[in-house]
């Protein structure tokens, strides 16, 4: 097995360089002399020993992530493209599945801590009690929603107001004149900004009547909230939903109701998922851009560890689709 003296006498440098590049730091390696080492240890298929780097280093080289619900595809998405990101920058992804328990997130926030990850990629149930946390115990943290007033943390995310106005406003823009809104639980994050969102764009469709409904962000969840409403005589013309995966839940409550989407109910997402497109009908959503989200908050996360909190909006993109209203 090669090791670190190995890969030094091949590239014709010392140990101490050898290190510094596989542990990027702590002394800058110039260009060249960096690609001579790796193509030194490619050759002789060299592998540093992750726990001896790790205790050199002073860092873990793992990074977690904590999000609701990873069979949600726009969280499977994330987590493809943050195990990408960490990867190209020698980490490890270690992933926290809170299956939207509480008591499982704080268990998942406990192991990280625990095993001294060197920051959190955060989608929290509850984000004060997280951040206050992680915080506690110096983890860095990048919240990809928004948190409450005076905690201070690194935040990446869309303006979720602003796209739930611009998202409600294109479906009411078909003549639409009821609306049900699907959120997530009221205390969740993001929750209120999906509301306010929605209020805004009514006060330019200040004839439509609209319904509101919180609960869990699974679309078996969603199906059965909407249950009741699509069985009444006159359903809601059109159905706003804070995820994707709460639509697909109102697209199969639709079918099971004999209804038509969007002859009969119009539906709009948001997270714009690769699989809004091979619904029935094809989904209209707000795509977030997720593979940016993914590089940026391991740039964030990376940083340096007294830089300041940083607040991030990404852009975000208007999808229409058949659901809403639109032609195909």
């Amino acid at each position: 097995m090669a090791t670190a003296r190995d890969v030094a006498d091949r590239a014709g440098t010392s140990t101490a360089t050898v290190s510094y590049v596989f542990n990027n730091g702590p002394r800058p390696v110039a260009a060249a002399t960096r690609q001579r080492v790796l193509e030194a240890a490619a050759e002789l298929d060299y592998k540093p020993n992750a726990v001896a780097r790790a205790l050199s280093a002073g860092r873990s080289f793992s990074l977690g992530l904590l999000i609701p619900q990873v069979r949600n595809p726009f969280f499977g998405t994330l987590t493809e493209h943050l195990e990408t990101v960490a990867r190209a920058h020698g980490h490890l992804l270690l992933i926290g599945d809170s299956a939207g328990d509480p008591a499982q997130e704080s268990a998942h926030i406990g192991s990280f801590i625990e095993r001294k990850v060197d920051g959190v990629v955060l989608v929290s149930l509850l984000a004060e009690p997280a951040i206050r946390r992680f915080s506690s115990a110096g983890v860095p943290v990048v919240a990809l929603h928004p948190v409450p007033d005076g905690v201070t943390v690194s935040t990446l995310s869309i303006d979720y107001v602003a796209a739930a106005e611009a998202a409600v406003d294109h479906l009411l823009s078909h003549g639409y004149k009821t609306l049900a809104v699907l959120t997530g639980p009221e205390d969740s994050p993001g929750t209120a900004q999906h509301r306010a969102g929605v209020e805004r764009a009514l006060q330019a469709h200040p004839k439509v009547t609209v319904r509101y409904q919180a609960g869990p962000v699974s679309r078996f969840a969603a199906r059965d909230a909407v249950q009741a409403w699509f069985q009444q005589k006159r359903p809601p013309r059109a159905v706003y939903c804070a995820t994707d995966e709460q639509a697909f839940g109102v697209l199969f409550a639709a079918w099971a109701a004999g209804l038509r989407v969007p002859e009969d109910v119009a539906v709009m997402g948001v997270d714009g998922t690769d699989e809004c497109a091979v619904t029935i009908p094809p989904l209209a959503s707000v795509r977030q851009p997720v593979e940016e989200i993914a590089r940026r908050a391991v740039d964030v996360l990376l940083a340096a560890p007294d830089r300041e909190a940083a607040r991030v909006v990404l852009d975000y993109e208007l999808v229409p689709r058949t659901s809403c209203g639109c032609s195909a």
